[in-house]
């Protein structure tokens, strides 16, 4: 499912519309683009969208107002819903542009302590997330059970997964590299040394994940898990000991 996304006139390059795909009943991914400065190609971010009998839960925020509006809108004519509640699962992922139009709608934005504290020292004028998450929190809407999760820091300090049994669908964001990825990315926040006991965390926790999502990229199984970890081998063998490794 696409929906056509708008762009400002004379403003290359175009973006790849926003995306909602099916992933299981219930689930969908939206996937919005972001043009980085430079000549390097669009970067495509993952969300969630959760569908209960109490309205749509939305993992993470597409990256600008308008994209954030289109998904809304797409939601009420596609799925005949709205939005009720909002999760950001890092500060990285607390776009201001979507939070802003969330909250032009009243819908409900939560995060962990964490995130909302780095997100105001960020954007200190601007109202962050309602720190309401603890690092295990479970959301019960009608049948619909939704874990969130800390398993430690990696790609960042406050990376939350979220998980859903019935669908056995997890939600690991930043934390997971797609299959295709070859590197780590720009993680200027990560701490090489407790990421790969962060996702040795979610393989004992969520080892009957039949579908797990990162925040870039294609969907996979649990798989996705032991990628990322072979990738933060890689990048441990190349990298010098530095405070960002978290190694002394």
């Amino acid at each position: 499912m696409l929906l056509p996304l708008v762009g400002q006139a004379g403003t290359p390059p175009v973006l790849p519309p926003l995306r909602v795909r099916p992933l299981a009943p219930d689930v969908l991914v939206p996937t919005a683009y972001s043009q980085p400065p430079g000549p390097g190609k669009p970067v495509a971010s993952n969300g969630l969208l959760v569908r209960t009998k109490q309205g749509i839960i939305l993992i993470d925020t597409a990256w600008d107002p308008e994209q954030t509006r289109q998904l809304l809108q797409w939601v009420a004519d596609s799925l005949h819903e709205r939005i009720r509640l909002a999760i950001v699962t890092q500060a990285a992922t607390a776009r201001p542009g979507g939070l802003a139009v969330l909250r032009e709608q009243r819908i409900r934005v939560y995060s962990s302590p964490a995130t909302a504290a780095r997100w105001h020292q960020q954007y200190p004028q601007q109202v962050a997330p309602t720190a309401a998450l603890k690092p295990y929190t479970l959301i019960r809407a009608g049948r619909t059970r939704l874990e969130l999760f800390f398993p430690g820091p990696g790609s960042a300090p406050d990376n939350v997964v979220a998980w859903l049994p019935r669908r056995r669908v997890l939600f690991g964001g930043e934390l997971v590299r797609a299959q295709a990825a070859t590197g780590l990315g720009q993680s200027p926040e990560a701490n090489l040394k407790q990421w790969p006991a962060a996702l040795r965390t979610l393989r004992r926790r969520y080892a009957k994940a039949r579908v797990v999502v990162p925040a870039h990229g294609s969907s996979g199984d649990v798989s996705l898990l032991t990628h990322t970890q072979e990738l933060l081998r890689e990048q441990a063998r190349r990298q010098p000991q530095t405070a960002l490794t978290g190694r002394p």
